[in-house]
């Protein structure tokens, strides 16, 4: 496993990380409407199995179900391990918290996130799908800074849609690490996030590299109403002359063949599908040839690259 220093933290990590949205709630592309999930006792198998492997980075949310109780049983203990996890932006009714409620609230998120890791400390809390009116606001981010003094925090970040969040983000100098989605076909973060946040030395931390299941097998179960992006999966298959069961690994050592992110994330179900993923990390970088082509290949439809818009869970 190859090994990347994240931005200024310090922080050595594996170039894949493990997203665990999928081992701690139902997520992505679903054949039928029966959970898609592994047990707890799976989900922490797998865990352990990632950090045998070579993984020592893991996403994580409050609300990705039961996903960070599974890592503190797993891994908390270890220190060898970092876990990144999220506030997300709190609300009443549809408006925004601000002044003390909004101070009790993301207090009262770490402090559990804290209990279900098992950590003294989070390594990094990233603000979840931040926008640039909230990252430019700043109130959000003065309570994460207040408990990064206080010892309950040790990096702070965003996790980020868009071009404008991003760069917010990265220009407001408080942030030590992006979360971005990115990948075979959607490559606009390429455009002047990825550069920017590298003359910032912002780590840059890549979701969404398989697009929510899209860049697998799973494309074939999409909905009429999403056939582009099957159709988009199809594409690439044929312009590299690959399989549908190669795509996932051609999707993933394109994310990883960057020179301006430092981890890529991979979300799995079975131990299988982590084999398969760690194997594409221990390929070769595409070569230059291939990312030329692979350019040809994004798309910039919003409504198809992000999957706020499907409708599907």
């Amino acid at each position: 496993m190859e090994y990347r220093l994240l931005g200024r933290t310090g922080l050595k990590v594996s170039a894949l990380s493990l997203g665990t949205v999928e081992l701690g709630m139902d997520y992505g592309i679903k054949k039928s409407e029966k959970s898609n999930h592994p047990s707890a006792d799976d989900a922490i198998n797998i865990i352990r199995c990632a950090v045998d492997m070579g993984i020592n980075f893991f996403d994580t949310a409050p609300n990705y179900g039961t996903s960070e109780r599974l890592l503190g049983e797993a891994i908390g203990s270890r220190t060898d391990c970092y876990i990144a996890t999220k506030v997300s932006i709190p609300d009443s009714n549809g408006k925004q918290l601000i002044g003390r409620r909004l101070q009790q609230e993301v207090n009262s998120s770490l402090e559990k996130s804290l209990r279900a890791l098992c950590r003294e400390a989070l390594d990094i809390v990233q603000i979840h799908n931040a926008t640039e009116e909230v990252i430019k606001q700043g109130e959000i981010t003065e309570v994460l800074l207040k408990a990064q003094e206080a010892g309950k925090v040790r990096f702070i970040g965003a996790s980020v849609y868009g071009e404008e969040a991003a760069s917010a983000a990265i220009n407001d100098g408080a942030f030590d690490v992006i979360q971005v989605a990115y990948s075979l076909l959607d490559q606009r973060m390429a455009r002047n996030v990825l550069s920017l946040a590298k003359s910032s030395q912002v780590g840059v931390m890549n979701r969404s590299a398989l697009l929510k299941g899209v860049l697998t097998t799973r494309a074939k179960w999409l909905p009429d109403e999403l056939s582009a992006l099957r159709y988009a999966s199809e594409r690439v298959i044929n312009t590299f002359g690959i399989s549908w069961d190669a795509l996932p690994e051609t999707a993933l050592r394109f994310c990883l063949s960057s020179g301006f992110i430092h981890t890529v994330l991979v979300g799995v179900n079975s131990r299988q599908e982590l084999e398969r993923a760690v194997s594409a990390a221990s390929e070769n970088p595409l070569d230059e040839n291939r990312l030329k082509m692979a350019e040809e290949l994004g798309l910039d439809d919003e409504t198809l690259v992000n999957p706020f818009y499907w409708a599907i869970s």
